[in-house]
């Protein structure tokens, strides 16, 4: 059965890598190297790797525009058989994944209390049409919510296992050593729901020689999360503060260059201080709004790409630093079955990728805070010496040493 390509656009450090799914037929073809044509002039002259894991077939025009591009200089990533046999036609001989390191993966980083911006890379498909938000999504949105609510009340009750770390006891050890866990909630992921999916992934991570209350100072400053999460987060606004909840609003910028969208919200965020070293938070979002070519889309329609959010941020210190841990469920928009088989990976890995880059530069953002007080007279300078403990993390390689991703 033919599947209509599908094509993702990841912004990297060095280079552009453009991920195809589906069919390179002479349509798909033609309908890609004219939106590339658009996007050329923004991008510049930066390197351009072409993804073929996820193709199920090209054929001659879908060869030859890669052609075209591997003539100019595009690098080609295919490691699977359909991917290999192209590739080699294309460039005489086999095409392994180092061009993957050289272009990086996706920049779709985000605040910790919004990691799922992954969405806005994964389920932002080029020939996607407009969506419409449904009164039984909403209501099956709303009961997913409900349960994971009464999960985080399970763990905060005497007697409860507060964190995920510490359900596991190899899960603790990695996270104890310098490891970045991240896995997807039990169950099928994404779950299907009726008129949409829901997307529910957590990590943990430990950050040594720190606090709670020197990472609630990054976590809870919100006007500057456009410094801290930079490129998605483009924009950010404190609403009001109080030492249960806050409220604040965001726009994010979709890192796809063949569309001009960004995503604008609200956002209510309770905070609860168990004890003097267990905090949590529970952000939901109260209006998403998608902003395509300077225009503003009625709440619930557009592209679907994200309708509902709620996240969770879970720290306990002891051991000598914080154990941090990031919990997002986010609704969207179906991805279409015909699609489904090739696109559910990527959506998977990039929002595996997306969690580990957040906690990453939260990190980085703990330590940049606290580097700027030593130097006024305060903080710590042991915390200098923590960035050690996440050297080795990469938010594009899952198979590095010091990052366990879970399938």
């Amino acid at each position: 059965m033919t599947q209509t390509l599908q094509y993702f656009v990841h912004d990297g450090p060095s280079g552009i890598r453009v991920e195809l799914a589906g069919d390179l037929n002479q349509e798909g073809a033609r309908r890609l190297e004219r939106d590339w044509r658009t996007a050329a002039s923004a991008i510049g002259g930066r390197e351009l790797v072409v993804d073929l894991t996820y193709i199920t077939n090209a054929d001659e025009a879908g060869r030859s525009l890669l052609a075209r591009w591997y003539a100019k200089g595009a690098r080609l990533i295919a490691p699977s058989k359909i991917a290999g046999d192209v590739a080699i036609a294309i460039a005489g001989e086999p095409v392994g994944e180092a061009a993957q390191a050289a272009a990086g993966h996706a920049s779709f980083f985000a605040s910790p209390k919004l990691c799922w911006t992954f969405l806005l890379a994964a389920l932002f498909p080029l020939s996607s049409s407009a969506a419409t938000l449904k009164t039984e999504t909403v209501a099956a949105w709303d009961g997913y919510v409900n349960s994971v609510s009464a999960g985080l009340e399970e763990r905060t009750r005497a007697g409860g296992t507060f964190l995920w770390t510490d359900e596991d006891p190899e899960r603790a050890a990695k996270v104890r050593g310098g490891e970045i866990v991240v896995a997807p909630a039990p169950g099928p992921m994404p779950r299907k729901v009726p008129g949409g999916l829901i997307h529910h992934w957590g990590g943990a991570a430990f950050f040594p020689n720190t606090g709670i209350n020197e990472i609630l100072e990054v976590t809870r400053d919100y006007d500057r999360f456009q410094d801290f999460y930079r490129p998605s987060v483009i924009a950010s606004k404190t609403g009001a503060r109080t030492p249960s909840g806050d409220t604040f609003s965001m726009m994010l910028m979709n890192k796809v260059f063949f569309l001009k969208t960004a995503l604008d919200a609200d956002y209510q965020a309770t905070n609860v201080r168990l004890d003097d070293r267990r905090f949590y938070s529970v952000s939901r979002t109260t209006r998403v709004q998608e902003i395509e070519d300077g225009r503003r889309i009625p709440e619930g329609e557009g592209g679907g790409y994200i309708w509902k959010l709620i996240s969770i941020i879970r720290l306990e210190q002891r051991d000598g630093g914080v154990y941090v841990e990031m919990e997002v469920a986010a609704l969207s928009r179906d991805i279409p079955a015909a699609v489904r088989l090739v696109v559910d990976p990527i959506v998977r890995r990039v929002a595996r990728n997306s969690l580990l880059t957040s906690i990453k530069q939260t990190e980085d953002a703990v330590l940049g805070n606290s580097v700027s007080a030593e130097h006024s007279g305060s903080g710590s300078a042991a915390l200098r010496n923590s960035a050690a403990a996440f050297a080795g993390v990469s938010a594009n390689h899952c198979l590095e040493s010091n990052v366990l991703c879970l399938k």
